[in-house]
């Protein structure tokens, strides 16, 4: 029997009961086999065969381990944030049950810092599309020691990602410093994406002649409040702020469906309570290349998340 439900007092209790249609079955089963998936031992199977391609040629000192289980290591390094040192002693545990050899955090952390991230995904026709950015801090410290000693402030760096609206996977995404402006970052990420998008959904910082002509009336950007009506390089734009201006900024948004850019909201806010804004790396390009593999595994684990 369906209780009855105060809308004032208990509207929690009101959504799990009339709101949602998410299947929590599948939904929970989801969770548990991405992580699975994302920590698959299974290449133990084939371990002597993949050390031996690994060493094919190899001049020098032989590897005493394959790239897979340096990429395991990585997954688990990216997804709960584990020290190298603590990494060495899970190897080791590991190494004793599966009788394989271990190797040295120091080791650990060369083959992990030779990774280069890659999304590898493969898109077949044009897809609707949300560009944004959000900050990261490159240290982890809080603010008060910084003031309190006068630390010389780090910054922080700006990661710019491009979501399918449908599925909010990132289908490309780059990371600059926090001085690089939102429409330069997107320059370089839509002239590669270009022959995939259909529309791009972007905020005011993305107001920009170059992307309104690349994709015409298919930018649905918000012009700036004193955005001229000439054209001035970008016809398209001139037409909606022309628009705007006769009508009202709300009529533009509600007729090209503006409100569903804060899908990528969805996706900012899971990256970041998945798998945390804690970066350990110190040098720059180590602290890129962390950022880029929590991007990439948490992308492995939206595409593997099922909830309806």
């Amino acid at each position: 029997m369906t209780p009855q439900i105060n809308n004032k007092i208990n509207r929690s209790i009101k959504r799990y009961w009339i709101g949602s249609n998410r299947r929590w079955e599948k939904y929970n089963e989801s969770l548990v086999d991405r992580v699975e998936y994302l920590t698959d031992l299974s290449f133990i199977k084939d371990y002597d065969t993949l050390l031996e391609e690994k060493n094919n040629g190899k001049i020098g000192h032989p590897y005493k381990v394959p790239d897979a289980l340096i990429m395991y290591l990585a997954r688990l390094r990216s997804i709960f944030n584990i020290p190298f040192r603590t990494l060495e002693g899970m190897l080791r545990s590991l190494a004793i049950i599966a009788n394989i050899k271990s190797i040295s955090y120091s080791e650990i952390f060369r083959r992990i810092r030779r990774i280069k991230p890659d999304l590898n995904n493969n898109i077949n026709n044009k897809l609707d599309c949300i560009i944004d950015s959000t900050g990261y801090k490159i240290t982890i410290r809080g603010d008060y020691l910084g003031h309190k000693w006068h630390k010389k402030r780090k910054g922080w760096l700006k990661l710019h990602v491009i979501i399918s609206m449908k599925d909010v996977n990132v289908l490309s995404f780059t990371i600059t410093d926090e001085h690089t402006h939102d429409s330069k970052a997107a320059k370089v990420l839509l002239n590669k994406m270009k022959s995939n998008i259909l529309r791009i959904f972007g905020d005011r910082g993305y107001d920009s002649k170059h992307i309104y002509n690349m994709f015409g009336y298919n930018a649905i950007i918000p012009p700036r409040k004193n955005a001229s009506t000439k054209s001035r390089g970008s016809s398209a734009r001139a037409k909606i702020v022309r628009f705007i201006k006769k009508n009202s900024m709300e009529q533009w948004k509600e007729n090209n469906s503006y409100g569903k850019r804060w899908i990528v909201e969805i996706y900012f806010s899971g990256l970041k309570r998945v798998m945390t804004e804690v970066i350990k790396a110190k040098k720059i390009e180590y602290i890129i290349q962390e950022l880029a593999l929590k991007v990439v595994n948490y992308n492995i684990m939206r595409g593997m998340t099922h909830a309806y």
